[in-house]
């Protein structure tokens, strides 16, 4: 651990958080995160709201369902180590390849019940103005915390969509400088922080993009979504009822692995023309 406490300054920050008996922590990326939100707001409107430890603040930002958001992960776990603190730190975990969502398995080392409408909690400082015309893409995860190619749509259907969906639509393209770029598209990779591709989302008529953290981001800001699943993970496990979820259901679906398929990842031969198709249908939902 790189982090040490070691001066009188750091003792006073542990005696200082002396109060906080106990802290809710999803130990993950953007979704576990952001599905740690919707536990918490149903802690707040089940009126025990629950204390939080997080690596992304950013995603909490406005956010009042919790009694508290705590930051310095590392800090807390060595003060704790050391005997400064006696905090319990309840990381919230979950088990894949269940037919439980991971969100309702965190709420349960709450014992709570989520709603059968949750989503994600996302506060934005301004909601921008929904533009009918443009949907925000995400076609890789490769550049993510956790990446898996079990994830990955094929590079050159994604290439083939786009160039259908462009004499209709401003396509915008989020994700990180390790994405493959997509031709004639409005390329945002690596030049936007967390919240403002959430903005970004926000103002799109539609999100397309796999099961990752913008798939959690746009569930958060109210924008419809088309997911491409692949087998690591099933919808009922990740995933949202109101999203449009493209995927496919071998038996081994829901392996959990991240790399390695040992079947040509035959749960993402999804063709572009049901894609292509999903798409217009959620937009013709929206505007009608």
């Amino acid at each position: 651990m790189g982090f040490r406490l070691s001066s009188v300054s750091d003792r006073l920050w542990a005696f200082s958080k002396r109060a906080v008996n106990r802290l809710y922590y999803a130990n993950g990326g953007v979704g576990d995160e952001l599905m740690l939100t919707a536990v918490a707001e149903a802690a707040r409107r089940q009126g025990r709201p629950l204390p939080v430890l997080t690596n992304l603040p950013e995603l909490w930002s406005g956010n009042h369902d919790p009694l508290c958001v705590q930051t310095g992960v590392e800090r807390w776990h060595y003060a704790r180590t050391r005997g400064w603190l006696d905090t319990e730190i309840v990381h919230v975990a979950y088990r894949n390849g269940t037919l439980r969502h991971i969100a309702q398995q965190m709420a349960d080392h709450a014992g709570l019940t989520l709603a059968g409408d949750w989503r994600p909690v996302l506060h934005l400082a301004t909601k921008p103005p929904r533009e009918p015309r443009t949907i925000a893409l995400q076609n890789s995860c490769r550049g993510a915390r956790y990446s898996a190619s079990t994830k990955e749509w094929d590079p050159e259907r994604w290439v083939e969509l786009t160039r259908r969906l462009q004499p209709e639509f401003d396509l915008v393209q989020l994700g990180t400088p390790a994405d493959p770029a997509l031709p004639g598209v409005r390329d945002l990779r690596g030049r936007t922080s967390l919240r403002q591709a959430a903005d970004v989302i926000a103002g799109a008529a539609l999100f397309v993009g796999l099961e990752s953290g913008l798939m959690h981001v746009a569930a958060a800001v109210h924008t419809p979504a088309v997911i491409l699943y692949g087998g690591r993970s099933r919808p009922i496990e990740t995933g949202y009822a109101f999203n449009t979820n493209l995927t496919r259901s071998p038996e081994c679906a829901g392996c959990g692995l991240n790399e390695g398929c040992p079947h040509e990842r035959m749960c993402m031969d999804i063709p572009v023309d049901e894609v292509e198709e999903a798409v217009h249908a959620r937009i013709a939902r929206k505007s009608t």
